[in-house]
C-alpha cells in the first residue's frame, strides 16, 4: 500500500513559472502548495509607483502570439485588466544608425528599400532562398543569421534585438533555442523565405499577428492575482532547507518559515527557482544535476527609469523606443518609451523613459553606482531625443543575475539535465532557463508541464481540457 502524502504537488518558487504551473494543476483538482522564499509573489516581476510614475523592474509587457496565453488570461480573469498599446500595430520602430535615430521598416519590402542597408547588403538578403540548410545543431545566432541573411543584417537588425531584449550575445547564443522559429523554418522548408511564403499561401500560421500588452496596474498584477487564489496554496517567506527523496512514490520537503520549521510530503515536487537556487536545493540530492544547474550563466542588467516634463523633450516619441547595435559604441542597449506605449505610466504632460545597461554586452556596468548609471543613460539619450532639462524622477533597478543565457553549450547542458531528471521520479524543473525566458514562453511551458504531471498522477484522466473553440480555431504552427 502506498504511503499517504500531504500533497499531490509542491511547487518551490513563486515566479510566473511556478504560479502558472500551479494554476493549471489546481484547475484540475490537484492538491498543491506553492512555497516562495520572499515576502511576495512574482520573482523579478515587480511594479513600482513613485511620484505618479509606474515603472517595471523586469518585464514591461507580454509579446504574445500563442493561443495558450489567450486561454490563460481569459480563464484566470486577467483579460479584463489588460492594458493594450496606445500605438498602432504598424507604428515606427527605431534603430540607432551612425549615431542617429533611424526608422526601421517592419516589412520585407520596406527593409529592402530602406537606406539602412548597403547595395551589397540588399543583394545578400535576396540570396537567402538559395542558401542551403545546415546539419549543425550548435550554430550560434551570429553564425545562423550571417549564413542565411548576411553579416550586415546580423549587425544592424538581429544583434541589437538579441542584446537589447534578451541581454544575450549573438556570438555565443545557441540559435536553435534563442531564435527557434527562424531555425525551424530552415529545417522544414529549406529557407526562411520559403517558409514564410508557404505560410502565407496556405494560411498555416498563428491565427493572428503578435501583439504586446501589459495590465492597467502593471505586470505585477498577474502574479499577485494568481497567488491570491485559494486553491494555489501560496505560502510566502518559506525558504526550503531540505529536500529528501524517500522512495519513487514521494518526497519530503522542509522549509524555514515565520512560525518556525515546516515539513510535508508530496508525490511530485516542481522547482521553479533560478538555476543557481535550484542547484543549492538539489546539491544533497543529486550532485551532478546540481553542478550542471550551477553552470548556467546569467546576464546582469540595470534598468534606468527617467521621468521628464513633456515640454523638455523635443522628439515626438512616436514609437515604442529604440535599440542600439553594438558598433554604435553607446552605453545603453535600448530605450523604451513607456508612456508612449501604455496609458497611466506617467502623470499628465510628463514622460517615462526606461533604458537598459549591461547584459552580455557590458556585464561590468552592473557595478556602476545609480548616479553614474543615470549619467551614462542621459549622455546617450539627450542628444538623440532633444532633451533640454534634467529628469524630474529617477530610479535604477539592478539585477545581478537577470536573464539566463542559452549559450552555445546550452544543448549539452539541457541534455544532461533531462538525463539526470529521469533518475529522480516525481522531480521537475520549471523555470526560464528551460523553454524560453519570456512570460509567453513561461505560460506555454507551464501548461505543458502541468499536462505531464497530471498524466503521471492519473494516466486515465482527461488532462487539462482543450478550451479552443471549434468555431474559432487557433492553429499553432511556426509563424
Amino acid at each position: 500500500m502506498n504511503k499517504a502524502t500531504d500533497l499531490d504537488v509542491l511547487i518551490i518558487g513563486g515566479g510566473i513559472s511556478g504560479l502558472a504551473t500551479g494554476w493549471y494543476l489546481a484547475q484540475n483538482g490537484l492538491k498543491i502548495q506553492l512555497w516562495e522564499q520572499s515576502e511576495r509573489p512574482g520573482g523579478k516581476i515587480q511594479t513600482d509607483r513613485y511620484q505618479g510614475f509606474q515603472t517595471e523592474r523586469a518585464a514591461s509587457m507580454i509579446m504574445n502570439f500563442k493561443p495558450e496565453v489567450d486561454q490563460f488570461l481569459h480563464q484566470t480573469g486577467m483579460e479584463q485588466y489588460r492594458a493594450d498599446r496606445l500605438l498602432p500595430s504598424q507604428s515606427k520602430r527605431y534603430l540607432i544608425h551612425q549615431g542617429k535615430l533611424k526608422s526601421l521598416p517592419m516589412t520585407i519590402g520596406g527593409l529592402f528599400f530602406s537606406s539602412l542597408w548597403s547595395t551589397s547588403g540588399k543583394f545578400r538578403l535576396l540570396a537567402e532562398p538559395f542558401i542551403g540548410r545546415t546539419n549543425k545543431t550548435d550554430e550560434t545566432v551570429s553564425e545562423f543569421i550571417s549564413r542565411r541573411l548576411g553579416r550586415e543584417f546580423l549587425e544592424k537588425a538581429m544583434e541589437p534585438f538579441i542584446s537589447g531584449t534578451l541581454a544575450s550575445d549573438p556570438d555565443n547564443a545557441c540559435a536553435r533555442y534563442v531564435i527557434p522559429r527562424l531555425t525551424a523554418l530552415e529545417q522544414r522548408f529549406g529557407s526562411i523565405s520559403a517558409g514564410i511564403a508557404v505560410h502565407k499561401i496556405t494560411g498555416t500560421r498563428t491565427a493572428r499577428n503578435p501583439e504586446s500588452f501589459s495590465f492597467n496596474e502593471g505586470m505585477e498584477s498577474l502574479p499577485r492575482r494568481l497567488a491570491r487564489l485559494p486553491a494555489m496554496g501560496f505560502k510566502a517567506a518559506h525558504r526550503v532547507t531540505q529536500l529528501i527523496r524517500h522512495s519513487e512514490e514521494h518526497w519530503e520537503v522542509s522549509a524555514k518559515c515565520p512560525d518556525g520549521e515546516h515539513s510535508l510530503t508530496a508525490k511530485h515536487v516542481i522547482i521553479s527557482t533560478p538555476s543557481f537556487s535550484a542547484a543549492e536545493i538539489l546539491k544533497p540530492v543529486h550532485a551532478q544535476l546540481s553542478s550542471v544547474l550551477q553552470a548556467i550563466d546569467y546576464a546582469p542588467l540595470s534598468v534606468v527609469h527617467l521621468g521628464f516634463e513633456r515640454a523638455g523633450v523635443h522628439h515626438p516619441l512616436d514609437s515604442s523606443g529604440f535599440l542600439v547595435p553594438r558598433q554604435e559604441k553607446m552605453a545603453i542597449n535600448g530605450n523604451l518609451w513607456m508612456s508612449s506605449i501604455f496609458a497611466r505610466r506617467a502623470p499628465e504632460n510628463q514622460l517615462l523613459l526606461s533604458s537598459y545597461l549591461g547584459g552580455s554586452r557590458h556585464p561590468e556596468d552592473i557595478q556602476l553606482s545609480a548616479q553614474t548609471s543615470i549619467e551614462r543613460v542621459l549622455a546617450d539619450i539627450k542628444p538623440l531625443l532633444g532633451i533640454n532639462q534634467a529628469p524630474i524622477m529617477t530610479r535604477v533597478d539592478k539585477h545581478q543575475q537577470a536573464l539566463p543565457l542559452y549559450s552555445r553549450d546550452y544543448p549539452q547542458k539541457l541534455t544532461a539535465i533531462e538525463q539526470y531528471l529521469h533518475t529522480l521520479p516525481g522531480l521537475h524543473l520549471e523555470a526560464n532557463y528551460i523553454g524560453g525566458v519570456s512570460i509567453r514562453d513561461r505560460i506555454v511551458s507551464a501548461h505543458q508541464k502541468a499536462h505531464t504531471i497530471i498524466a503521471q498522477l492519473n494516466p486515465k484522466s482527461s488532462v487539462i481540457p482543450n478550451t479552443l473553440t471549434a468555431d474559432k480555431p487557433l492553429i499553432e504552427t511556426i509563424a
